[in-house]
C-alpha cells in the first residue's frame, strides 16, 4: 500500500509517496514539519498498488517517493504512474531504505532506476571516520533527518520561483550597459 500526500502551495504541487513502515513514519514526520504546514494545503490518500493517481491535466509536478520495504511494494504500478508523470515533464526522486538484500529487491531497485529521475539508496550510515553507527535506532534517526532535509529542499525548489523581480532588474540594467 502506498501513502500519498499532495502539498499544494502557490499553485504548485509537491507529491510525497511512502511505502513501508519506516517510510510511513518518515512521511508523517515530514508532514508535521513547519516548512510544509505554512501557507500550504495538504491532502492525504492511501493507494493500493494497482490504483493510479488521478491526472490533473498536463501540470508539471514534483514527486518524492520514500520506500523502506522494497519487497512488499508493487513496484511496477508505481513505476508506470511515475513514467506517465515524467512524460508530462514532472520530476521524480526515489529514496530507498533497503531492509532486505535479495533478488526481488534487486530487480525492484533496477526497475526504479529506469523510471525515476534520481534513485538514492540509503545503506548503513557511517559518521566521520568511517565508523558505522551501531544501533538501528540511531540509523533510523539519521535517515529520518536526512529525508526531512531532502524533502524540504525539493519542496522549496518546487514552490519558489528561481528568478525574482529584483534579479530581473539587475539583468536588464546589465543589458542596457552592454548595449550602450
Amino acid at each position: 500500500m502506498l501513502h500519498f500526500s499532495k502539498i499544494s502551495s502557490q499553485g504548485k504541487d509537491f507529491n510525497l509517496i511512502a511505502s513501508g513502515a519506516l517510510a510511513f513514519k518518515i512521511h508523517n514526520k515530514i508532514l508535521k514539519d513547519e516548512s510544509f504546514i505554512a501557507n500550504a494545503k495538504i491532502s492525504r490518500n492511501m493507494l493500493l498498488g494497482s490504483t493510479a493517481i488521478k491526472p490533473a491535466g498536463a501540470q508539471k509536478k514534483v514527486f518524492f517517493v520514500i520506500i523502506s520495504d522494497l519487497d512488499k511494494l508493487n513496484t511496477e504500478a508505481l513505476c508506470k504512474m511515475i513514467s506517465k508523470e515524467r512524460a508530462n515533464g514532472s520530476y521524480a526522486v526515489c529514496q530507498v531504505i533497503p531492509m532486505y538484500y535479495n533478488e526481488p529487491s534487486f530487480k525492484a531497485l533496477k526497475m526504479l532506476r529506469q523510471n525515476f529521475d534520481e534513485v538514492i539508496e540509503l545503506n548503513k550510515l557511517t559518521l566521520g571516520g568511517g565508523k558505522a553507527l551501531v544501533s538501528t535506532e540511531q540509523q533510523h534517526c539519521m535517515i529520518t533527518e536526512y529525508s526531512i532535509s531532502m524533502a524540504r529542499i525539493m519542496y522549496h525548489v518546487c514552490v519558489k520561483d528561481f528568478v525574482s523581480a529584483p534579479a530581473r532588474k539587475v539583468e536588464k540594467r546589465y543589458e542596457e550597459n552592454t548595449l550602450a
